[in-house]
């Protein structure tokens, strides 16, 4: 289990990351990874991590977790729906691609399950997935091989149908620069995570790249994003969140008819003429405290989904 409200499970066959954006400044996995780098039983974690100025950053060292954890999926059958990598970044610089390539051929081994992988290297993740050619086929066969699995992946479907991939974008300068990377990698389900949510974001007005071939990622006539999620920031230090720009990302998936979750109000709302917003909950994730407009926890229609409502 997990207390991340839109995942049932997370799975972290790597560990490790680096700073890259103001979203990261206060990154949970930080901390978390200090306690575990001091656990024998997490010996990937040891490295990661460093103390500065009396807080846990990361090194940029990033190590693979030992092969039962990468194999952990493979031995649940229930469907359930796993957040990839929440203590790191699979598309980080220091992860190879055979590194990825295991990953993969995990998840294409896993048709029961979901698997969200959610990155802040959009360009990494295009470049990664972006052709599927026969380069990148012989790395996921090899993977699969390795893992003890027949190897031969000629009816492989492209995009994994099981894999959706998003980018978190704390701000607009982060969504102009990530989302239209995002639209232009190839997945089953294309998702954004705006959290911490550290200023408005307008997602109707992304510049369009060549590649992509229309102006905007969310709009009501051609919806390219299939899920958003928003929130605040929550945890030591958490900086402000408005509750207007909440508001705003949820008038315009309302428009787009785009499934939207809230996931939290963060431990620092406060309203748009800077009034804090006082919560009982100090980490702001009790939607019952929530203005009713903003009580919003959906989920994309999926190819699991729809095929349990024919069913």
């Amino acid at each position: 289990m997990t207390r991340i409200e839109w995942a049932e499970e997370v799975w972290n066959p790597i560990a490790g990351c680096s700073l890259v954006s103001p979203g990261c400044t206060n990154c949970y996995a930080m901390r978390a990874a200090w306690r575990l780098s001091k656990n024998p039983a997490t010996p990937h974690y040891r490295g990661t991590v460093k103390m500065v100025n009396g807080r846990p950053v990361w090194t940029g060292a990033v190590n693979p977790a030992a092969d039962a954890v990468l194999r952990k999926p493979l031995g649940r059958k229930t469907p359930t729906r796993y957040f990839v990598n929440s203590m790191g970044d699979l598309f980080h610089e220091a992860v190879p691609d055979e590194a990825i390539d295991r990953v993969f051929a995990v998840m294409a081994l896993c048709p029961q399950h979901d698997f969200l992988v959610l990155t802040k290297r959009s360009a990494r993740m295009r470049e990664y997935l972006k052709p599927f050619d026969r380069r990148r086929s012989d790395g996921l066969g090899e993977a699969v091989i390795a893992l003890g699995y027949d190897g031969h992946l000629e009816s492989l479907p492209w995009p994994l149908p099981n894999v959706w991939l998003g980018v978190s974008a704390e701000d607009q300068r982060r969504a102009d620069e990530r989302i239209p990377e995002l639209l232009a990698t190839p997945a089953a389900v294309r998702f954004v995570s705006a959290e911490p949510l550290l200023g408005p974001i307008d997602l109707t007005a992304i510049e369009r790249t060549r590649e992509i071939g229309y102006m905007r990622p969310l709009d009501g006539r051609f919806r390219t994003l299939d899920w958003i999620i928003a929130g605040g920031e929550s945890g030591p230090g958490a900086r402000p969140c408005r509750i207007d720009w909440i508001a705003r990302i949820a008038h315009q998936c309302r428009a787009a008819a785009a499934p939207l979750f809230v996931k939290q109000l963060g431990a620092w709302p406060v309203y748009g003429d800077g009034r804090p917003c006082r919560l009982a909950d100090a980490k702001g994730g009790d939607p019952a405290e929530w203005p009713r407009f903003l009580q919003i926890r959906q989920f994309p229609a999926t190819r699991k989904s729809q095929e349990a409502d024919h069913a």
